[in-house]
C-alpha cells in the first residue's frame, strides 16, 4: 500500500533521526500537534513543507506524490565553505554564490515535470517560487534579469546533433519581459525558448519566426518528425511567460 503524505513525512523526520519536538520547533508547532499531522488527524500544510523544505531542503514533490528523492540539491544562505550567497541590487531574482576566482554558482528555481501544472498558477506567487527545487549553473558574473530553469519533457526537440534539448535535460532561461514583447524577438542569438502558454503549458520551441504586428510566433521543433511536430502559430495573448534558453544541461 502507497504511503500517504502524513506517513511520508514522519519517514522523513525519521530519516533525520529527529525527534517530534524538533521538527515541531522548526514549524513553529508543539510536540503534540506535530504528532496530529504524522497521524493523518491534521493535513500537512503548506507552512510545514515550507519550512521543512528550508530546514532539510525537503523534496516537495517526494513529500506530496512520492517520487523523486526525499531532498532536493540546494544552497543554504550559511554555505560559507564555498563562498556567501548575494542578491545584487536592481541585478536579479536569484541569490549568486562566490566561488572564488571570478567564478559564481547561481541558484535558480527548477520548474520539474511534477511543478509543470502547479506553476502555471503559481508563476507570481513568490512563496511557491521558494520551494521550488533549485539548479544551479557556474557563471562568470552577475546576470541581470530573471531566470528559471525548466524540466523539459518529451523530445520534440531532439534531433541527435548537439543542438538537441533532450528528454530529462534542464533548460535554464532569462525571462523577456511582457512590455518587450512587441519588440521582435532576438532569435539570431538565442534560437531556443519555454514558453508558458496559458492552454498548452510549458513547452520549449525554437521561434522561427515573429510577427510585431500580429503578436504570433511561429514554434518550431528540432526533431525531423514533421508528422508528429509540425511547426504551429502562437498569439501572444495565449502566453503567460517566454524565457530564452542560456544553458542546456542534458541528461545524462
Amino acid at each position: 500500500m502507497e504511503n500517504t503524505e502524513n506517513q511520508r513525512l514522519k519517514i522523513f523526520r525519521k530519516s533525520l533521526n529527529k525527534t517530534q519536538m524538533e521538527f515541531g520547533m522548526v514549524t513553529g508547532l508543539k510536540q503534540g500537534s506535530f504528532a496530529d499531522v504524522e497521524r493523518g488527524k491534521v493535513k500537512v500544510s503548506g507552512d510545514i513543507k515550507n519550512a521543512l523544505f528550508k530546514e532539510f531542503s525537503l523534496n516537495i514533490e517526494w513529500l506530496e506524490t512520492g517520487k523523486g528523492e526525499m531532498t532536493v540539491n540546494t544552497v543554504k544562505p550559511n554555505a560559507r565553505s564555498i563562498g556567501e550567497i548575494q542578491y545584487p541590487l536592481d541585478f536579479t531574482d536569484s541569490p549568486f554564490i562566490d566561488l572564488g576566482d571570478g567564478q559564481y554558482l547561481m541558484v535558480v528555481p527548477l520548474v520539474n515535470e511534477y511543478a509543470y501544472a502547479g506553476y502555471l498558477s503559481g508563476y507570481k506567487d513568490t512563496e511557491y517560487l521558494e520551494v521550488l527545487p533549485k539548479h544551479t549553473i557556474i557563471v562568470d558574473k552577475y546576470h541581470k534579469g530573471s531566470y528559471r530553469a525548466f524540466e523539459i519533457v518529451g523530445d520534440s526537440m531532439d534531433d541527435n546533433t548537439k543542438e538537441s534539448i533532450s528528454d530529462g535535460s534542464i533548460a535554464t532561461g532569462r525571462e523577456i519581459q511582457q512590455h518587450l514583447w512587441t519588440s521582435k524577438f532576438h532569435t539570431h542569438r538565442f534560437k531556443d525558448y519555454v514558453i508558458v502558454h496559458r492552454k498548452m503549458g510549458i513547452i520549449a520551441k525554437r521561434i522561427s519566426n515573429h510577427d510585431t504586428e500580429t503578436g504570433i510566433i511561429t514554434c518550431h521543433s528540432l526533431n525531423p518528425d514533421k508528422v508528429a511536430y509540425p511547426d504551429f502559430d502562437i498569439h501572444l495573448d495565449e502566453v503567460k511567460q517566454i524565457f530564452n534558453i542560456v544553458n542546456v544541461l542534458q541528461k545524462r
